[in-house]
Order: C-alpha cells, then sequence, then structure tokens
C-alpha cells in the first residue's frame, strides 16, 4: 500500500509530535531538578558559613571551636567551586524556554495532522517545511536532555500525566 504525500507528511506529524511531547516533559523534569540543585549550591554554604559565624560569635564549649568553624568556612568556600567543576551550572531559565518551545511544538504538529486534510497539499508542505525548520532550530538551541530525564518524561505521559479530557471524548462537530 503507497501513501500519498499527505499521509505520509500526517504520520511524520504524529510522530514530531510524539517526540515533542516526551522532550518537553524531560525538559521540564530536567528544569525542576537543575532548579533543585542550583538552589542547594546557593543556599547550603549560607548554612555551613553562618554555622561557622555563629561558633566564632557567640563562645560555644567545644573542644577546638575555632578550628571547627575555619573548616566550616573553608568549606562553605569550596560549594562555588564544586559547583562549576561538576559543570552543574545548571540554566534554568535556558532549559525551560526549551521545554516550551517543545511544547510550542507539539501542538503545532498535532494542529497540522489534524488539519492538513482541508488544505492545498501546497499549503501542507509548506507549512510541515516551516515547522520542521522551526524544530531543527529547537535541536541546535536546545540544552542535551540526559536520556534517565527523557525516560522520566515519557513513563510519565504514559502513565496518563499531560492527558486531556477532550483527547478521550472529542466534542462534536455540532457542538
Amino acid at each position: 500500500m503507497t501513501r500519498t504525500l499527505a499521509e505520509t507528511i500526517a504520520v511524520e506529524c504524529a510522530r514530531q509530535e510524539e517526540a515533542c511531547r516526551f522532550t518537553a516533559a524531560g525538559l521540564y523534569i530536567l528544569q525542576n531538578s537543575a532548579r533543585f540543585w542550583r538552589n542547594s549550591f546557593v543556599v547550603t554554604p549560607i548554612i555551613i558559613g553562618s554555622l561557622a559565624c555563629t561558633i566564632i560569635l557567640f563562645p560555644v564549649r567545644l573542644p577546638h571551636a575555632e578550628a571547627i568553624s575555619a573548616g566550616l568556612a573553608a568549606f562553605a568556600g569550596f560549594f562555588p567551586a564544586i559547583f562549576v567543576a561538576l559543570g552543574m551550572d545548571m540554566r534554568v531559565r535556558e532549559i525551560g524556554e526549551a521545554a516550551n518551545e517543545f511544547t510550542n511544538l507539539r501542538d503545532r504538529f498535532r494542529i497540522l495532522r489534524d488539519t492538513g486534510a482541508q488544505i492545498s497539499l501546497d499549503d501542507l508542505c509548506s507549512e510541515f517545511e516551516d515547522v520542521m525548520k522551526r524544530m531543527e532550530r529547537a535541536r541546535n538551541s536546545s540544552p542535551p536532555l540526559p536520556e534517565k530525564f527523557f525516560l522520566k518524561g515519557r513513563r510519565k505521559i504514559l502513565t496518563g500525566h499531560y492527558t486531556y479530557s477532550v483527547d478521550q471524548h472529542p466534542p462534536s462537530a455540532a457542538g
């Protein structure tokens, strides 16, 4: 059985819609993780540094209190270096923007798939080409998505997250 060009484009739109759905979900999960780690590496040295100051400012009857305080202060100072050395300077905003773009692309592919049969083949091809160019730009500018986050996003979607009731029971044309 041979597909028409319009059918081939509809199948490819469905494929790209699914890829965008999984990628966007994975990026949102990555963004939450990146935000947690960034905040942890900002807050933890503040807490450790405050504890070091407390030991100095308020006399504490601990053996070697000054040494403990100095050690805590030095440890707090290592956090920014560890953060950068481990490559954890996560670009939370950039990850979120990429997730938003893949979400928008998901919707564009779905709309094109659903409405493609009602427009001329030339218009369908032109719109498909425009959305694919946008997809290429999104892939090129998106931060790399680690596989574990892609799989978490995929699993989340397959268990029913991000499922809309309209997809289960589409409204009739009569309204």
